[in-house]
């Protein structure tokens, strides 16, 4: 089992949602996502290749799997309808460097 990670970023997508679907979105993290990350998720490309995607009703969970420290770390959620998407603002933080950035803050308080 992996332990779930959430940068600031994520948890602020997560504090946007409706308490329903929040709590939904916990369980299913849980149940699905950190016993096996990579069998239920599709790797991404481009400048977000080394993170993956999970689809969750009308959601993408956008995470980074660490297998030598059996960590997730969720770098965002976003709706499949909302422009710009998810993908859009992710890459935009990938190339300025803040992605990588705030997933190694996130990791520093992993331990």
């Amino acid at each position: 089992m992996y332990v779930l990670k959430f940068t600031k970023a994520a948890v602020e997508n997560i504090k946007g949602l409706p308490k329903n679907t929040r709590n939904a979105l916990r369980r299913e993290l849980e149940r699905v996502v950190a016993i096996d990350p990579n069998a239920c998720s599709d790797p991404l490309t481009g400048p977000l290749a080394g993170y993956r995607s999970y689809h969750f009703e009308t959601h993408r969970v956008v995470f980074r799997v660490f297998e030598d420290l059996k960590a997730i770390a969720v770098v965002g959620i976003g709706s499949k309808s909302t422009a710009p998407g998810i993908y859009e603002r992710l890459e935009k933080l990938a190339y300025s460097g803040k992605l990588a950035e705030s997933v190694l803050s996130t990791l520093r308080l992993f331990s």
